[in-house]
């Protein structure tokens, strides 16, 4: 036990500024697969995330990828106010609209917590999970194949959820977690749309 705690305290110290995303769902369709910003939401299958500079910013950040902070406590970006991230009481992750502190009522703003995968087959491996916050012990990682009209054409396949009480679609895949891959990028654009 005291091995497993000094791993989950020094997952935490030996970290990046920044991260992008993958799936980690060993043997499913979605395994490895990179999650993109769009439509204020995280999907899989895109060429890349939506990103928007105003005119009047230059010179505009590099395009870096769909950049997070450690916990997704926000988007990685250089837009005034930054853009949070929190899960929507459908159990959308979803990131707030630059300029905007508005998230809608009953989501959460935390529940990611770092969860250690030990195997006998394979090395020790870290990844983020959610557990809702609100005691009633629900939680996990899921991808839905369930996208929005306003995505269609855009290549998503897949979208990200997290398990809370009014969760209810029935066609996902339950991830183990989310990979969190470190980059030396300061942000990953001026603000995702």
């Amino acid at each position: 036990m005291k091995f497993l705690l000094l791993a989950l305290a020094y997952s935490s110290l030996a970290s990046a500024t920044t991260y992008f995303l993958t799936v980690f769902a060993p043997d499913t369709t979605v395994d490895g697969a990179l999650l993109n910003a769009a439509g204020q939401g995280f999907y899989t299958g895109t060429s890349g995330p939506a990103t928007y500079c105003p005119d009047n910013v230059n010179p505009c950040p590099k395009v870096q990828g769909t950049l997070v902070y450690e916990g997704l406590t926000g988007m990685a970006v250089e837009v005034p106010g930054g853009q949070s991230i929190y899960v929507a009481p459908s159990g959308q992750v979803e990131y707030t609209h630059a300029h905007s502190a508005y998230i809608p009522e009953g989501s959460f703003t935390g529940g990611w917590y770092n969860k250690t995968i030990l195997s006998d087959c394979e090395p020790t491996r870290y990844v983020l999970d959610f557990l809702s916050s609100d005691g009633t012990n629900i939680g996990g990682v899921k991808l839905c194949p369930d996208i929005e009209p306003w995505m269609q054409g855009t290549g998503a396949s897949f979208r990200l959820y997290a398990g809370t009480c009014h969760f209810n679609l029935t066609d996902c895949i339950d991830a183990v977690g989310l990979n969190l891959n470190p980059v030396e990028a300061d942000v990953g654009c001026w603000q995702y749309i």
